[in-house]
């Protein structure tokens, strides 16, 4: 008899099969659709503070990553940005540079859409997610920002999911594993050193 079978004159347990445990390293059920991201930021850094883990997990499972970094930077903090990227170890993970001046106003919506374009596609998939910052009402560069990824979302009809560092309106949490949370420490403290992941090893999405 083959192992797994039920011989004949034996009754067959009916026993609930024990839960199989949940793979910590697992996307928010809300994100499990995704393969691939269009990311809109003004500077790398809020990026890293709010969504390094979930680029991290996604570049595992196989997802790549589009990073439009919108606002402008001198040498140092874009070389600085570079060496931050690296800290994370994602071959999937590309950044991409507009150089706005800061602030960003609403005169350069056009280049933000014409930018989100070029990385969207002409014709994308629906498993294509765009991610923007959900703006805390202080920083109008994010207000434009996410407006942008709101109309580009709208019209090629993606999904868009919106990072947050604060957990109180937020959709999704992923907690990050010691590993990740780690190169995420790295990669800010490579880039923003003043910063510090005020949000613990959570990260939060509105979606």
């Amino acid at each position: 008899m083959v192992a797994g079978e039920v011989g004949w004159g034996t009754v067959p347990s009916t026993e609930p099969l024990p839960a199989s445990p949940r793979d910590p390293r697992e996307l928010p059920s809300q994100l499990r659709g995704c393969r691939r991201v269009v990311a809109v930021t003004v500077h790398l850094p809020e990026f890293l503070l709010a969504a390094a883990g979930l680029v991290q997990r996604l570049g595992a499972l196989g997802v790549r990553t589009d990073v439009l970094v919108a606002g402008a930077a001198d040498k140092r903090s874009d070389e600085a940005a570079g060496l931050a990227l690296a800290e994370l170890r994602v071959p999937e993970l590309e950044r991409h540079r507009l150089a706005l001046p800061i602030p960003v106003g609403a005169d350069r919506a056009d280049d933000l859409l014409a930018g989100l374009s070029e990385l969207v596609g002409f014709d994308p998939e629906r498993s294509v997610y765009c991610l923007a910052p959900a703006g805390d009402g202080t920083d109008p560069s994010q207000a434009i920002v996410g407006e942008a990824a709101r109309r580009i979302a709208r019209v090629y009809r993606l999904r868009l999911v919106r990072f947050t560092v604060t957990g109180g309106a937020a959709a999704a949490d992923l907690e990050l594993d010691t590993e990740e949370w780690a190169r995420k420490c790295a990669a800010l403290a490579a880039c923003a050193t003043q910063v510090t992941p005020l949000s613990g090893k959570r990260e939060y999405f509105g979606v």
